[in-house]
């Protein structure tokens, strides 16, 4: 069982209720209270490319760096008209390795709650730190402790529709910090038929504590490290669920 394999094809489907319209009003005010003015934007984690295509519409220079060569695949069949300023690449972030530093660089949706271990989480921020410019800027959100524990961890989700039907089974482990995510996926093959192709994915994501995070980013050579919480310039609480972190 793989993570965004056959699930690719479906990702955009089952995510078209996805917060994107506030990751994008969380960035336009991080570039505001920061005084931002990117040139040159990296997407890490970017999946299949919804918040890259936006942010090259607007104007920037965008590079989505991704793992999974299918949500790349996804994301590459939208592009409309090759251009210069619009890429793809296939890496893994712990060896995160651009054409040319960037001015900004950000993973929303709680990508970086995939990498499991410190070391190499800490491995990531560094590369990413080598991949700015002097002056550049890191945000980035993750999924606190508190909302694997409480909201995802031990549950069942589940959807059903005419293409697509999922059944998610989470499981939370105190001592690691870890949730693990069994989905069965139900895809339809023949409508007319009425056949479904069965198959399934097995997710992992692991929580760090706050401190633990502003720790590694200092480390690796971040100056200044805010923290908010839950798409707002909250201070985050004991129950906030997705923090955001500005790394400059």
């Amino acid at each position: 069982m793989t993570a965004y394999g056959e699930f690719a094809e479906f990702y955009d489907q089952l995510m078209q209720d996805a917060p994107y319209e506030r990751w994008m009003t969380f960035l336009e005010q991080a570039m505001a209270r920061y005084d931002l003015g990117p040139r040159h934007i990296a997407d890490l984690g970017c999946g299949t490319g919804k918040l890259t295509h936006e942010l090259f519409q607007r104007g920037y220079t965008v590079t989505g760096v991704d793992l999974s060569e299918e949500m790349l695949m996804i994301a590459q069949s939208k592009v409309e008209r090759p251009s210069p300023k619009l890429r793809f690449l296939c890496q893994d972030l712990r060896e995160l390795k651009l054409p040319e530093r960037v001015d900004l660089a950000v993973s929303f949706c709680d990508s970086l709650n995939y990498i499991l271990e410190r070391e190499d989480l800490r491995e990531t921020f560094a590369r990413v730190r080598q991949n700015l410019k002097p002056d550049g800027c890191f945000l980035f959100d993750v999924h606190s402790v508190y909302k694997l524990r409480e909201k995802l961890g031990n549950n069942v989700f589940y959807e059903d529709n005419d293409e697509v039907t999922y059944l998610w089974q989470s499981r939370y482990d105190e001592e690691k910090q870890l949730v693990e995510y069994d989905i069965t996926f139900f895809a339809l093959e023949d409508e007319e038929e009425e056949l479904y192709r069965r198959f399934h994915e097995f997710h992992v994501q692991r929580a760090y504590d706050v401190d633990v995070l502003r720790g590694m980013l200092r480390d690796v050579g971040f100056t200044t490290v805010e923290v908010y919480a839950d798409f707002a310039w909250d201070v985050p609480t004991n129950s906030s669920e997705r923090l955001f972190f500005v790394a400059r």
